[in-house]
């Protein structure tokens, strides 16, 4: 403990805007206990407490390959980029750190052999091919659209018997991470890790999982399955390459993804659908057929011992890999046997998907726990009601070590909580009124705060509904209008902007000061009615689906939103919640009490009291 103290003292004096915090070095203290004893934790690290660091040092000091798992990029390069770099140079301490990504941000030199293209976006591709040392798509300027085609992919990848292997930049990168001491990966890879028995990440002693929270949705997607277009379109390609006749075969495969075989109305759909209707079905069995690939494998597999070309036979060999794989997932998705998974359509750019998703999440996360000697799990919204319980159930959580550390902020002094009781509820029966009165609610709250706002809704539909028609004297722009790290950017440059968003950016948005100053939570984020996840893991919870899943799992989502307010202990700031029912339903005290403590209000005017103004006059 000694040397941890120590640590902390040289990052006070080393790294300029240090602030000693005593919830960092308290939740510093929980892991390095929890890694040295080899034991397993859950702890809850509210804003401002700096957790990152909280588990960095520990991690270094500890001297055992660590895993580090995030959700977002926006964490995975301020680890790697900005954390680690500091504590490196900081710290007397000696080790070695590293970022790994998927196959699929690397370009994969075999594939990109065989694909000629031609325009300008391909000319300028190819000029990056001829100079980049790394082949990571990051360092792209743009990401051509036949990415996909020339990525890496694992179905694709004999490893070491590839041709390639040498000089692949994947395993180029992969072969200089089996002595690293820190490796920074997302929830996604270490999933795919599991699921590969662990031939993807480099074998490492201890795990820590930030943005925690998020890791049972990432894990019903990673264990589920997809059929799209661009997987059949690229086999087409590949057979084509190989000198087999598949021209005859783009037609049908258009038209099946196209969805031309089903009825209008559920053509025109753009929620998914579930269950999967027989007309979606049959027309998978019938492009099954016409693909004949059990035919194809036979072909593939009586020609590739004649052929000496080492590139020519690599590439028949994973091209069988690649329709094993496909065969097996199409033999899914017709069956329909797993009944650990829920199957459903979907649509993506116009063309149809046929997804499945696990429902639970227990057996894959026990998995996950048996690969590693110790196991932390954090976030800034853990709990739900006051305790883990949530969190526990759904991943089936045992035998761990529990604790809350609460936010450095002081929200009563910092912040203001107005809940509207006025407007009429947010369901069903009356969502159009809603809309339109919550409209009018919205432009007085921001005219109250003179922008600076970011209003977050819970579909599409709302936001664009309120994009079309608000008014207001302030810059603002809506989610969609250009790409999510260029909105932010915009709106930390753009003085009293406002910006209208949903999904993504109730999480991960980190903007400190007066540039945001009020965040309008339209309705509560209840999960949506038509989602077959969500919908199907109600269904198996029988009665009890609201409390044990809608309820704690909406209050982890609200507390991720009031989260982006305050940001740092000089931020000052409002929360608006515009949904009524806090107020008039019995579950509104749980959900109250399970926010930070703040100042409660119900009108404008006593928001426009905090602010200290009377704010323009909203555009008519």
């Amino acid at each position: 403990m000694k040397e941890l103290s120590a640590d902390f003292r040289r990052l006070k004096k080393g790294f300029p805007g240090y602030e000693n915090r005593p919830q960092q070095v308290e939740m510093a203290e929980e892991v390095f206990h929890c890694l040295k004893d080899k034991q397993r934790l859950l702890i809850e690290a509210g804003t401002g407490v700096g957790k990152s660091f909280a588990y960095l040092i520990p991690a270094i000091l500890s001297e055992e390959k660590t895993i580090i798992s995030t959700a977002t990029i926006a964490l995975q390069d301020q680890l790697v980029s900005k954390d680690l770099v500091v504590l490196k140079k900081i710290l007397s301490h000696d080790f070695s750190f590293a970022l790994l990504k998927g196959k699929n941000n690397y370009l994969c030199l075999k594939r990109e052999k065989e694909y000629i293209e031609a325009g300008e976006s391909y000319n300028r591709f190819t000029d990056w091919v001829s100079t980049t040392a790394t082949g990571d798509k990051d360092e792209l300027p743009f990401i051509p659209d036949f990415w996909s085609r020339i990525c890496g992919d694992s179905d694709d990848c004999s490893g070491r018997e590839c041709p390639f292997y040498n000089d692949c930049f994947y395993y180029r990168h992969y072969r200089a991470l089996s002595d690293t001491d820190i490796l920074v990966v997302n929830h996604h890879l270490l999933l795919y890790d599991l699921l590969s028995e662990g031939k993807i990440i480099p074998s490492h002693d201890q795990l820590i999982i930030d943005e925690a929270h998020q890791l049972e949705n990432v894990i019903s997607h990673v264990f589920g399955t997809a059929l799209t277009r661009s997987r059949v379109q690229w086999l087409l390609y590949r057979l084509k390459g190989l000198k087999i006749a598949v021209e005859h075969l783009f037609e049908p495969m258009e038209s099946f993804f196209k969805g031309r075989r089903l009825s209008q109305g559920i053509e025109a759909q753009t929620q998914a659908i579930y269950p999967i209707p027989g007309a979606a079905i049959s027309g998978l069995e019938e492009l099954k057929r016409l693909l004949a690939l059990d035919k194809v494998i036979s072909r593939l597999n009586a020609e590739k011992g004649a052929i000496l070309n080492a590139e020519a036979r690599d590439r028949m060999e994973t091209t069988i890999t690649t329709i094993k794989s496909l065969v097996r997932d199409m033999d899914d998705l017709i069956e329909q046997g797993d009944k650990e998974r829920v199957y459903y359509l979907g649509w993506n750019r116009g063309y149809l998907e046929i997804r499945s998703n696990m429902v639970e999440s227990q057996a894959p996360f026990e998995g996950l726990l048996r690969s590693y000697e110790s196991m932390i799990l954090t976030s800034a919204t853990l709990t739900a009601g006051g305790d883990f319980s949530y969190l526990k159930e759904r991943l089936g959580i045992v035998g761990f070590r529990e604790k809350v550390i609460g936010s450095p902020f002081d929200y009563k002094k910092q912040a203001l909580l107005y809940i509207d009781r006025d407007l009429p509820p947010p369901d069903k029966e009356k969502s159009e009124s809603f809309q339109q009165e919550s409209l009018k609610t919205i432009e007085g709250l921001v005219n109250a705060a003179r922008g600076r706002a970011l209003i977050l809704f819970t579909s599409y539909q709302h936001l664009n509904f309120a994009a079309r028609n608000i008014r207001m004297d302030y810059p603002f722009k809506a989610q969609g209008d250009m790409p999510p790290a260029r909105l932010i950017e915009w709106f930390r440059e753009t003085p009293g902007s406002v910006l209208l968003a949903t999904a993504t950016f109730w999480q991960g948005v980190d903007i400190k000061g007066e540039k945001l100053s009020l965040v309008v939570i339209v309705k509560m984020p209840f999960g949506s009615p038509g989602d077959p996840v969500y919908d199907e893991r109600c269904r198996r919870l029988k009665e009890r689906w609201f409390s044990d899943l809608a309820l704690p799992s909406a209050i982890l989502l609200l507390r991720q939103g009031i989260g982006r307010l305050i940001r740092s202990t000089d931020d000052r700031g409002v929360v608006a919640i515009l949904d009524s029912r806090l107020v008039t339903s019995s579950y509104g005290r749980t959900i109250i009490a399970s926010l930070p403590e703040m100042e409660i209000v119900h009108t404008v005017d006593e928001v426009r009291r905090f602010f200290g103004g009377e704010g323009a006059t909203p555009a008519s």
